[in-house]
């Protein structure tokens, strides 16, 4: 499971996703956009929405926004690209002024038009940072960034800056803008706070929100060390939904054994042969200062006699025992913590097949738990894709249901439940969505 590690900062709720577009990204060429921006829409108001400040949005716009959005579709449909676009636009500003990484030259349009090298992709987020209204996106071209914009609100909509290829326009900061040279593959908001500016405040704003933001796709990266964190909080919230699942794990201990010190050339070598031998030797590795570390999660099960009277416990390692604890516990023991992060710190989270080599039940709880009001105190948000389409028909508004499709040519489309006419609040969503209503699906039974 790859899991982008952020720091949870603490504090009160502050950040959240209105709406996210893309267009000419991986399978996706024309515009697309993702909106936590509820529609008009009463049922399961008060469980699965909450309302912002209205002064940050238009007269006509509503300002409540929904905690969870779920994206459907078939295999290679594209649901798992519309969170790879987030996940580029977040590398694309972390480390775009690393020339050694060339992200904004790895941008990766549609594939399969011969046109689409020639057009702009797009990549724009709506967010709420610090109870402010952001606008920021750019555009790529060839590799080259062409356009870049960013936008604030508070009651009134204001040019933070803009920017067309190397030239940039910097509200109230006309006096040093000419002398400030953005080169073809570097973001101005990666390097903005190199500079003393007016607009620094919000530049900083548009990057913590980024930087709260966490982005779970199956893979394997850190993520069991937030166990340790917050006097271990997570860790007990964990072990509690643990058993309610009836896995059997009473316990848990985050092991973690340094493996490398990254000062010494011939540690790391022999670190990366004894990976390249044996890759399941070790579970996952966390760079902390000049230090490698492996962590693993020893488990902790109770021992019966033939008359299931306790006698005992046994130990179980996540990683190093590999092969004891089925694929889906471990996937869950991944990111559970960091859901349970999100929720206690009101933030983002972004999780790829949430319903993968998991029970339906466990899969619907983790998403209630976010569409809740005593669980969900901070309004924490949730965008995931799945595939257990009985997921549909358990208290979701059509606003939070988008399917993804794939036509003949390769082109992806993503589309809401909501944009459907004649649909209503009692429909068996699932039902129809398998009867091809909503989203085109493949013909199993078809000649080829």
């Amino acid at each position: 499971m790859h899991i982008i590690y952020y720091n949870i900062v603490s504090g009160e709720q502050k950040t959240m996703l209105i709406n996210f577009r893309f267009n000419n990204f991986k399978s996706f060429y024309g515009e697309n956009q993702l909106s936590l921006q509820s529609v008009n829409v009463n049922e399961l108001q008060e469980i699965n929405t909450f309302f912002v400040d209205e002064s940050l949005f238009n007269k006509d716009e509503p300002n409540e926004l929904l905690k969870s959005v779920i994206i459907f579709g078939a295999n290679a449909s594209g649901k798992s690209n519309v969170i790879k676009g987030l996940q580029y636009m977040y590398n694309a500003i972390q480390v775009s002024a690393a020339p050694q990484f060339y992200v904004i030259k790895a941008n990766d349009p549609f594939a399969f038009y011969e046109d689409s090298y020639e057009k702009e992709s797009l990549y724009e987020v709506e967010i709420i940072q610090n109870n402010t209204y952001y606008k920021y996106g750019f555009t790529i071209l060839q590799g080259k960034i062409k356009e870049e914009w960013l936008f604030r609100k508070k009651e009134r909509l204001t040019q933070v800056f803009k920017r067309h290829d190397n030239k940039i326009d910097i509200t109230g900061n006309a006096n040093v803008q000419n002398l400030i040279n953005v080169p073809d593959t570097v973001l101005f908001l990666s390097i903005g706070l190199n500079y003393n500016l007016s607009i620094s405040e919000y530049i900083k704003d548009v990057l913590q929100w980024f930087g709260s933001i966490l982005i779970v796709f199956e893979n394997n990266a850190n993520s069991l060390d937030i166990y340790t964190t917050e006097n271990e909080k997570y860790k007990k919230q964990a072990l509690e939904i643990l058993q309610k699942a009836d896995i059997g794990i009473r316990n848990m201990t985050v092991v973690k054994d340094k493996v490398a010190d990254l000062r010494d050339l011939n540690a790391v070598l022999a670190l990366n042969m004894r990976m390249q031998t044996n890759p399941n030797m070790y579970g996952q590795l966390k760079q902390e200062n000049e230090n490698m570390y492996n962590i693993d999660l020893d488990t902790k099960f109770d021992v019966y006699n033939s008359k299931n009277k306790k006698v005992g416990e046994r130990n179980v390692m996540l990683y190093k025992d590999k092969g004891f604890h089925s694929e889906g516990t471990t996937r869950l023991l991944c990111y559970l913590g960091w859901i349970l992060a999100a929720l206690d710190k009101g933030r983002v989270i972004f999780i790829d097949e949430i319903d993968s080599k998991l029970h339906f039940l466990v899969a619907d709880y983790l998403i209630k738990m976010f569409n809740s009001i005593d669980k969900n105190t901070n309004n924490a948000q949730l965008i995931c894709t799945a595939h257990n389409v009985m997921l549909m028909d358990e208290d979701l508004r059509r606003d939070q249901i988008y399917f993804t499709s794939k036509n003949k040519y390769g082109v992806s489309e993503l589309v809401s439940l909501a944009d459907f006419k004649g649909v209503r609040k009692n429909d068996l969503f699932s039902k129809k969505y398998l009867a091809g209503f909503y989203s085109d699906l493949p013909n199993m039974n078809k000649q080829v």
